[in-house]
């Protein structure tokens, strides 16, 4: 199952987005392949050899029928939501800078607004855990950035 589907083609655009990842079925290869760029390889036996339980996205090797499934370890592991709804809410989240709302999200999911809101969650612990491993070293560019803290007796104001 592995693509041909550079890592670094990822969607800059709605439009892009949901021509990559369009149904389940897309969603579930680009974790598989993000999961297992060489191909599928048993944890427990080492075997290649395994067949996709489809409606569960958990691979079975065919030697000593351990399971393996493409969201285990993401914060996509036994989820009801689809797929293709986590990516998009990954997606909105991800590239609008203002931020989302567990209602603004629940509206353009069609998700009721606790769930968004346990996704958003799910999204936002994912962010920080991911911004603790990657220190930025070299010369960073900031836009729009305040230092420093706010005047005594004032407010912090704009500029």
């Amino acid at each position: 199952m592995p693509s041909n589907r550079s890592k670094n083609s990822n969607p800059q655009s709605l439009i892009q987005f949901q021509q990559h990842f369009s149904d389940e079925e897309a969603c579930a290869k680009y974790l598989y392949q993000i999961r297992w760029p060489n191909g599928w390889v048993c944890p427990k036996c080492q075997s290649n050899k395994s067949y996709l339980i489809e409606h569960r996205h958990v691979y079975e090797c065919s030697e000593c029928h351990y399971q393996a499934s493409v969201t285990a370890g993401t914060i996509f592991h036994k989820t009801r939501t689809p797929l293709h709804i986590w990516f998009l809410a990954v997606f909105l989240v991800t590239t609008d800078k203002r931020g989302f709302s567990s209602l603004g999200l629940s509206k353009i999911l069609g998700v009721s607004q606790k769930r968004a809101w346990l996704m958003l969650q799910k999204i936002r612990k994912s962010m920080a855990t991911r911004d603790e491993r990657y220190q930025l070293t070299g010369l960073v560019e900031l836009d729009e950035s305040f230092f420093g803290a706010t005047k005594e007796g004032g407010s912090r104001g704009r500029g």
